[in-house]
């Protein structure tokens, strides 16, 4: 992915680029504070360096790989791919509360869209949890369905890629 800056809503100035483990504190920070829009069936139990310590083996692990949404000091999102791109599965998405509404989610999933199509993939999956219904509306509008439920807990949605 080459490095790249558009504006979204608010004429906010967004850079989009790969993460590094030194992100691994901000992008914790990130998750945790936006975590409470999730309306978790679990909350979250990690103190802030727990949650770095976990980012810093993800961001090691080649496994995982985490596209973020920044500003000249300000981490606004990102969205982190688990396992190869091409398979379109994506751990995670959060956007900082402060942010919320400005268009960085759908250009976090425009821009993974657009890596899993290079990559040969065929669609884009994500877990919701069930009581979330500010995602689920935000997934459904960006075309994504609702294809099963996980652990009771958790909406499996699934954009398909169909070539014109």
């Amino acid at each position: 992915m080459k490095n790249n800056t558009v504006f979204v809503k608010g004429n906010l100035k967004v850079h989009i680029r790969w993460a590094n483990v030194t992100d691994a504190s901000n992008i914790a920070r990130l998750e945790l504070n936006a975590s409470h829009y999730e309306n978790r069936k679990e909350p979250f139990t990690f103190t802030h360096p727990q949650f770095t310590a976990l980012w810093e083996n993800r961001l090691s692990d080649e496994n995982y790989r985490t596209v973020l949404a920044c500003g000249a000091k300000n981490l606004y999102g990102f969205l982190t791919f688990k396992n190869e791109i091409e398979s379109g599965k994506i751990l995670a998405l959060y956007i900082d509360p402060l942010y919320m509404r400005l268009g960085i989610g759908k250009l976090l999933l425009q821009t993974a869209e657009q890596m899993v199509r290079m990559k040969g993939g065929s669609s884009i999956e994500v877990d919701v949890e069930v009581l979330n219904k500010g995602a689920i509306s935000f997934y459904t509008s960006l075309q994504f369905a609702k294809v099963s439920v996980k652990l009771d807990h958790l909406i499996v949605m699934r954009k398909e890629f169909y070539n014109a």
